[in-house]
Order: structure tokens, then C-alpha cells, then sequence
């Protein structure tokens, strides 16, 4: 009696909608109707179709610019029609990766400065052949949508990288005294030991590493893919969290009162696949333009939306993130 009373309850939220279940999943119908509970936040929009992981997001003059992970670093930029097709960023395999593992990650770009002019700069992640162990590297360009030549050396491995240790995911982050930092995740081959930590760069150009000292900003559980920004009078912290392989990856957001030297404590989860109606949403980077605070992530194919990715692509969106009465960030 009991099943059968379940049976004619999802029966009558499936004439509803509310209940869309893939062949051979009929056990996550609760995932479904939860995932459907909730509407996508109005702001979010789809950048393209195409495979587009980890998306760097940056403002540069008047166009917004993507890249993504994978080798090459595809990029796209805003212009009157849309968003333009996926170019080739980085002609070649830096000399310090395994060419055997091509494979080339999280990238991030920021504009800076040296005495040619501006100098578009690239930090990205790749498997070091001589360390055996993931390490994250600097590029630069003179055009954000040129192509970014690589340095011939890793310019951030882990301090305990003959241990196993890696460097991966990196992010920039200038202070209001301009002193420039890298943040990135520090992790035991992806096991154990997350902690997101940050170097000091140099204040001119963000290339190079000054100074010895690293900072341990956060130690936690599946923690990675960091992106900074400041509002409010306060540092905020922007990270994915849970495995990048499932929907259950998701975005959190931390605070502190200062950059270096500062306590960051967690403040809220930003973005689930409850809340977005969105696969895994994660490997976030959140910019400052003008006044508005606007975010690009990535997130699993799930065209019924029950909390089951349908491949392993990921598709890059865009939000505009807005900040409630008490100071708190949320997906409009």
C-alpha cells in the first residue's frame, strides 16, 4: 500500500513537471524534484555550447574576454554580434610541461603594465616533466586576444613538491596599496592536504614571484579554483568545493578584513545545482566592473535537470552578483 501511494504521488508531480527521471534513475526522483524546485537566477546566461571548464573571466577596454581550460587556452570575447568563436591563445606547449600531458589548466588574465605598455598576463596550470607534479606558470601578451607566450620555467610549484604536492588553479589579486599576489590551491595530488595559499608578486607587472613568504588563507576539505575581489570595505573569496566530476560541486564565499595577513572565514555557499538548476556550478572567477560585480563559471550538461550530468562537457555562463542589506553576495 505504501509503494503504491509513492507510485501515484510521483506519477501526479511528473503531470506537474516537476518530476523529469532519465531511463535507469528512477532512485534520484527526489533529486529531481528538488533540482526543479527552485528557478535558475535570472541574470545567468550560457556562453555558447561548446566544452568552455574553468572560465577566466576579465574586462578589457569595452569587450568582456573568456578562456578556458585545455590545451591551447581557447578564448572568446564579446563584440556586437555576441560572444565570437573559441581562438587559440597560446601557440605552443610551454618548455617546462610534460608534453605527454598536454593538458593545460585554469588559466587566469589581468592586465598590467611594464615599459613597452600594457602587458596582458596570463597565470596558468600545467604538469611539470621535471618535478612530476602540477606547478602553475606565467604568459604574457601585448593584445588581450593575441597570442600568450609562455616563460621558459614554472614560476610556482608547492614548497613540499617532492612530496607529491601540487600548485594549481591560480588567481590575481591587487591590493588597494598595489601589491600584487597569486592565489592558488595547494593540495596532495588531489587527495588530501587542500589549502588555498598565496605568493607575493612583483607590483609592476605581476610575473614574478618577490620575497619568500607564502600565506595560508584557508584550509578545508575539497577546496580549490579561488578567485579574489574587494567590496564593501572588506577581501572577498570566491571557491569551488566537492568533486569537479559530479553535480555536486559548488561555489562558497569567504571574507576577511585584509588580503595578506587576513583571517578569512566562510560566509555562505553562493551557488549550488539546487539553487541554479545548473550541474555542478563551479571554477568560478568574480570581477569588479564599476559598480557591478559579475561572475563566469562552468557547469555539466543536465538537460532534465536531475542532478545527473549528461557528459563530461562543461559550459561556461555569465551572472551579475549583487549584494544584499547585510553585505552578502548572492546570484541575482
Amino acid at each position: 500500500m505504501r509503494r503504491a501511494v509513492i507510485a501515484l504521488l510521483v506519477a501526479g508531480l511528473a503531470a506537474t513537471g516537476l518530476v523529469v527521471v532519465k531511463p535507469g534513475s528512477a532512485a534520484r526522483a527526489d533529486v529531481a524534484v528538488t533540482a526543479q524546485a527552485v528557478a535558475t537566477p535570472s541574470s545567468v546566461r550560457r556562453v555558447g555550447t561548446q566544452d568552455f571548464a574553468d572560465p577566466a573571466y576579465a574586462r578589457f577596454g569595452s569587450r568582456y574576454y573568456l578562456f578556458r581550460t585545455g590545451t591551447g587556452y581557447g578564448a572568446r570575447w564579446t563584440a556586437s554580434g555576441g560572444w565570437s568563436a573559441i581562438h587559440r591563445s597560446m601557440a605552443r606547449i610551454p618548455a617546462w610541461v610534460d608534453e605527454t600531458k598536454p593538458l593545460l589548466w585554469a588559466p587566469e588574465v589581468f592586465q598590467s603594465s611594464d615599459s613597452r605598455g600594457p602587458l596582458y598576463v596570463m597565470y596558468f596550470t600545467g604538469q611539470s616533466e621535471s618535478r612530476n607534479v602540477h606547478c602553475i606558470g606565467v604568459a604574457t601578451s601585448r593584445k588581450p586576444s593575441g597570442t600568450y607566450t609562455p616563460g621558459s620555467k614554472a614560476v610556482v610549484c608547492s614548497p613540499w613538491v617532492s612530496r607529491g604536492y601540487e600548485a594549481i588553479d591560480p588567481a590575481a589579486y591587487r591590493a588597494k596599496d598595489g601589491k600584487r599576489y597569486m592565489i592558488y590551491k595547494s593540495n596532495y595530488r588531489n587527495q588530501s592536504g587542500f589549502q588555498i595559499r598565496a605568493v607575493q608578486m612583483d607590483s609592476q607587472t605581476g610575473t614574478r614571484v618577490v620575497g619568500k613568504s607564502i600565506a595560508k588563507i584557508v584550509s578545508s576539505t575539497r577546496i580549490e579554483g579561488p578567485s579574489v575581489i574587494a567590496h564593501g570595505g572588506k577581501v572577498w573569496m570566491f571557491t569551488s568545493r566537492g568533486d569537479y566530476t559530479n553535480c555536486s560541486y559548488n561555489t562558497d564565499v569567504w571574507s576577511a578584513e585584509t588580503f595578506w595577513g587576513g583571517r578569512f572565514t566562510r560566509v555562505k555557499t553562493l551557488m549550488t545545482t539546487k539553487s541554479t538548476r545548473l550541474c555542478g556550478p563551479g571554477g568560478a572567477t568574480v570581477i569588479n566592473v564599476g559598480k557591478t560585480t559579475r561572475i563566469a563559471f562552468h557547469a555539466y550538461v543536465d538537460a532534465n535537470h536531475d542532478g545527473v550530468k549528461d557528459s563530461k562537457k562543461r559550459q561556461a555562463y555569465t551572472a551579475v552578483i549583487k549584494w544584499n542589506s547585510n553585505g552578502r553576495p548572492y546570484v541575482a
